[in-house]
């Protein structure tokens, strides 16, 4: 599951130690997932109780509160309709999609908050389907900026998503299209989405991405990193016509979606000092819109959760 170190302008606790938080997320995570795997294995077949979960002295305060709330929630419902209605996870594979699901809000707090202040986050966020894909298709190794917002001379600008890998940055735009079938790259400015003979003109995501590609050259050229990047217009459901690929640049369309996220994530390289390095450079940059919270508010357990 990647992880979510920038949303937004929000206040995250990656900007507070980008090398301690990405080790204690996956332990964190690990842990917790061996716990619920076990109890599956045991013939667990719904949710555990309030009981179950506080004999789990180990596992992380953070998480485990996700997953209480989600069986208090389990409970309530429980009262009002039969249990065979009630879909629990019947197969490992269902868990693991059940258990990535539970990790949505934890990752969003993280996002949002620190030990003394919080961002408000806007309730879109918790069912957007392209940040849900980017965290729960890629790696651990993997570093989310999600439509981060940045200092650009002196302006302050929303870029493209970043994904911080081990060995390199991807810069990426996702084109979707209600009608889209065949992406035709036809010009700088704009494009053409077809289907079925019906054309849409669209902006060229290429304007954008080289806007990112400015920022993130900056910041590296600034702090001397020797870090690769590649730009992505990444569409899932449609397929590119011919075109003049740029330089630096990869158009992932239907047929060749598939490959591309399977070497991402059968990327087996640790995370690196260098990667981390970047993506402490890269968040000094972007902006941040927090407020102080009070004293009811905060975590008692901060590292934890």
């Amino acid at each position: 599951m990647a992880q979510l170190i920038k949303l937004q302008d929000y206040i995250s606790r990656y900007e507070t130690n980008i090398y301690q938080y990405p080790s204690q997320f996956v332990k964190l995570k690990n842990d917790h997932w061996n716990k619920m795997k076990s109890r599956f294995e045991q013939g667990w077949t719904e949710e555990p109780t309030e009981e179950d979960i506080r004999r789990e002295e180990d596992t992380s305060k953070g998480i485990k509160n996700f997953f209480k709330k989600k069986a208090k929630e389990e409970q309530k419902l429980n009262n009002e309709v039969s249990v065979s209605e009630v879909e629990f996870p019947s197969s490992e594979e269902d868990l693991k999609q059940y258990y990535l699901d539970g990790l949505i809000p934890f990752q969003l707090k993280w996002a949002t908050t620190t030990l003394r202040e919080k961002s408000f986050l806007a309730s879109s966020y918790k069912e957007n389907k392209d940040l849900k894909y980017f965290l729960q298709h890629f790696p651990d190794t993997f570093l989310l900026m999600f439509e981060p917002v940045v200092q650009m001379k002196n302006a302050e600008v929303e870029i493209d998503h970043l994904l911080i890998g081990p060995s390199g940055i991807e810069i990426i735009s996702i084109l979707s299209h209600p009608n889209g079938e065949t992406i035709h790259p036809v010009s700088e400015k704009s494009w053409i989405i077809e289907k079925e003979g019906v054309q849409s003109k669209v902006l060229s995501p290429m304007h954008s991405l080289r806007r990112t590609e400015t920022f993130v050259k900056s910041v590296l050229n600034k702090y001397r990193l020797d870090f690769p990047y590649r730009k992505v217009v990444l569409s899932k459901n449609m397929r590119f016509d011919s075109g003049q690929v740029p330089y630096q640049t990869d158009w992932i369309g239907k047929d060749h979606y598939s490959l591309w996220l399977h070497e991402k994530r059968a990327a087996r390289s640790p995370m690196k000092h260098n990667q981390l390095k970047v993506a402490e450079c890269l968040l000094k940059h972007c902006r941040t819109t927090a407020v102080k919270r009070p004293e009811w508010d905060m975590d008692e357990s901060f590292m934890e959760g």
